[in-house]
């Protein structure tokens, strides 16, 4: 006696976006962080806007120079999956070398 019908397997057909949103979450942190900082830096110093101004800037392109690397890293270790993938199936395969 059946209860419950069997399940179906799901066709995962969507792709991951990976981490997107922890990298979004860490790039608005540090923004902010660096803002605090700089706001900080301003009110000891009395500069007011111009050490806010250059913590952020300095939070950005450290924040996308990351994102920079990471996504190159990415990218290529995508690259060498499909290349392998493609190249399975002569693995065991003679290769004929022409001198």
């Amino acid at each position: 006696m059946k209860l419950l019908p069997t399940r179906k397997p799901v066709a995962r057909t969507a792709t991951s976006s990976h981490d997107s949103l922890g990298r979004g979450v860490e790039i608005a942190v540090s923004v902010g962080v660096f803002f605090v900082i700089g706001l900080m830096l301003d009110n000891a110093f009395e500069t007011k806007p111009l050490l806010i101004i250059v913590c952020t800037l300095f939070s950005l392109l450290g924040s996308f120079a990351r994102l920079w690397f990471v996504y190159g890293v990415d990218m290529q270790r995508q690259e060498n999956k499909r290349r392998e993938s493609a190249t399975s199936h002569m693995r065991g395969a003679k290769v004929l070398v022409e001198k």
